[in-house]
């Protein structure tokens, strides 16, 4: 029998070794990193977080551009209209000033026929050693008044004569002290006048 030559086997892996000196060698290289998602996803967000940033500078500086433009319009009127605010407040001041004497004359419910009828209630009664100084509303209906006399006991015959008056509902004595009048003795007083509210009403000024 013939025998059979064996054949020559082959191995699968090919082993390929450079022999060229370290100097000569090309490197091979490497971009595997380009596909890591540990390297894209991170490199993504980057670069959208820089985006949105300079979006929003941009929207703030637009907005703060267009705030200063409103701003310095406003500032413009106002200083032209400026001397007009001027004029308005001191017609305001005065028609304050107009108003308070309009009201302080509204306040006095005394007509000129009630006014007389009490300065005739005032004096009729004045004792002969007595006289008054001055008169002063202190209050709608209240007077306050301010008298010498040289007698003492005429100051209270004047209040319990003048309480009995139609235009006077109380009489309250609030001070009296005594002084010189020409080197006499004599003596100071101020009593408080309550007027009747009801006291000529109806009755024509």
């Amino acid at each position: 029998m013939a025998s059979k030559k064996k054949e020559p086997t082959r191995n699968a892996l090919a082993i390929s070794i450079n022999l060229l000196p370290p100097e000569f060698r090309k490197k091979q290289k490497d971009f595997t990193w380009v596909t890591d998602r540990r390297i894209i996803w991170p490199t993504v967000a980057l670069i959208v977080a820089i985006v949105a940033i300079m979006m929003i500078q941009t929207y703030t500086s637009e907005t703060i551009s267009t705030l200063s433009t409103e701003l310095n319009r406003v500032q413009e009127e106002v200083e032209r209209e400026r001397p007009l605010l001027s004029k308005i407040s001191d017609l305001e001041q005065k028609q304050g000033v107009v108003n308070t004497k309009i009201n302080a004359l509204k306040s006095i419910q005394i007509n000129k026929k009630r006014w007389v009828t009490l300065f005739e209630n005032i004096s009729s009664v004045l004792p002969p050693n007595m006289w008054i100084e001055s008169i002063s509303q202190m209050g709608e209906f209240n007077l306050e008044m301010r008298g010498k006399t040289y007698d003492f006991s005429e100051v209270a015959e004047y209040m319990v004569k003048l309480e009995k008056q139609v235009s006077v509902e109380s009489v309250t004595l609030v001070t009296i002290s005594t002084t010189k009048v020409e080197g006499e003795e004599a003596y100071n007083f101020t009593i408080k006048v309550v007027l009747k509210r009801d006291f000529g009403l109806g009755e024509e000024g």
